[in-house]
């Protein structure tokens, strides 16, 4: 079952291949920058929906956000900024929501897995 370290770690691991994808665009990004914002981004679930009670995964934690958020990923991957705040701006969001997104995915994994839809 994942806990906090193994977050970290997958935020982390997103962070680094987020960074390796920043490469290859027009304009680089910081690599810290990337890592950073996943591994922040991969804890947030359990600050909004703290693991108190075996029970604690509810909205934020549930498919139903993990294909909002997909949709906002999708949309923000589609944005093409041009100015280099802009960039930098789209370049956060990715790496904040891949960071998310492998958070629910290690949920996911463990036998309570994730609720459908959880209580908002």
């Amino acid at each position: 079952m994942a806990n906090g370290a193994d977050h970290t770690a997958a935020g982390a691991l997103t962070g680094v291949a987020m960074a390796c994808y920043a490469q290859h665009q027009e304009e680089p990004v910081n690599p810290l920058l990337a890592i950073t914002a996943s591994t922040v981004f991969s804890k947030l679930p359990d600050w909004i929906e703290p693991a108190t009670n075996p029970h604690h995964r509810q909205f934020f934690h549930s498919v139903s956000f993990l294909v909002i958020l997909g949709y906002g990923l999708k949309k923000a991957y589609d944005w093409k900024p041009e100015d280099r705040g802009s960039q930098l701006l789209r370049f956060l969001a990715l790496c904040a929501g891949a960071g998310y997104i492998s958070h629910l995915a290690l949920d996911s994994l463990t036998p309570r897995s994730l609720p459908l839809l959880g209580k908002i």
